[in-house]
């Protein structure tokens, strides 16, 4: 005959265990419920901001001196040559820094009542906030010849994730042995160790022409080429020469050959703390008479010398 056991009645929790274990089970839920809406609510840090208009003010008058109300800017007067300059803001940007608004912004001056002396500088600055003090980073007076910088010359660019810059056209224009010799040049520049400093400089232009068009340049050359070419027989005993000794010597200059050169450039969307490229393209065109074809070069931003390396071929572009 076989025993069997009968099992024994399972004991049951007690009801105020299983209440208890509940109750701490949904205070913990409602805790981590709250906690977790609080993470997400929790508001950034508000931006720390300054007023920008009286930033200006006193950036430019320390700079530059007294504000002209009938002029509409800041007279400037040169301690060396005694010049009087206009300066004026050209371009004035606000973005939100790592601790709190960095005001960038660019200047433009030019003699005034100067005929004789027309000359010009641009400025370019940084107002920041670092450890909630305002930091004033700039350089006042750099050359930009007899044609002022305005505001369509200046961009305001992204250079990395962390850092703003701008890139300042400058004109030049010089006349000399019948030619006459147009430049744009690009000046890159940024924030860097508590000042300014220029990352690269390239051309955006760069033509020379003699009298009137390229095609007009290239026609008289050609036609100065030609009577070079031919056989110049000594004048016959007796015979006075039509033209005088200097006007034989400037019949042997060689008139200029057109050059017409164009570059454009951009840059990538900045992602990281790495800066952007440069990607220049020089577009089809002219140098010295002869026809050149378009090219692009990636530019690269070096950390050791904080410049980004152009190319020979973007520097000597007259070559």
């Amino acid at each position: 005959m076989q025993d069997v056991t009968s099992p024994s009645p399972e004991k049951r929790t007690p009801k105020w265990r299983r209440f208890a274990i509940y109750f701490f089970a949904a205070v913990g839920l409602l805790l981590s419920v709250l906690l977790g809406v609080a993470a997400f609510s929790k508001k950034a840090p508000p931006v720390l901001s300054f007023n920008e208009n009286e930033i200006v003010g006193k950036v430019m008058a320390r700079n530059y001196g007294k504000y002209s109300e009938s002029e509409r800017g800041w007279l400037y007067v040169d301690e060396a040559t005694k010049l009087t300059y206009l300066v004026t803001v050209v371009q004035q940007r606000k973005v939100d820094g790592k601790e709190g608004e960095e005001l960038y912004f660019v200047t433009s001056g030019r003699t005034i009542n100067a005929p004789a002396e027309n000359d010009s500088f641009y400025g370019v600055f940084l107002v920041s906030l670092s450890n909630g003090q305002l930091m004033e980073f700039g350089d006042a007076r750099r050359p930009s010849g007899a044609d002022p910088v305005t505001p369509e010359r200046v961009l305001f660019e992204a250079l990395s994730a962390d850092v703003w810059g701008w890139v300042v056209k400058t004109r030049d224009l010089e006349n000399s042995d019948g030619s006459v010799l147009t430049a744009t040049s690009n000046v890159v520049l940024a924030p860097y160790d508590n000042g300014i400093a220029v990352l690269a400089e390239f051309y955006g232009a760069f033509n020379i022409v003699g009298a009137g068009s390229c095609e007009e340049t290239e026609r008289l050359h050609a036609s100065w080429r030609q009577a070079q070419d031919q056989p110049k027989g000594a004048p016959a005993e007796g015979e006075v020469t039509a033209m005088s000794p200097e006007e034989q010597a400037d019949d042997n200059i060689e008139p200029p050959r057109c050059t017409k050169l164009q570059w454009t450039y951009r840059t990538d969307p900045p992602a990281d703390a790495s800066f952007t490229p440069l990607y220049i393209t020089r577009k089809a065109g002219m140098r010295n008479g002869t026809a050149v074809a378009s090219k692009t070069w990636k530019v690269m931003f070096d950390p050791k010398s904080h410049t980004y390396l152009l190319p020979k071929e973007l520097k000597d572009v007259a070559a």
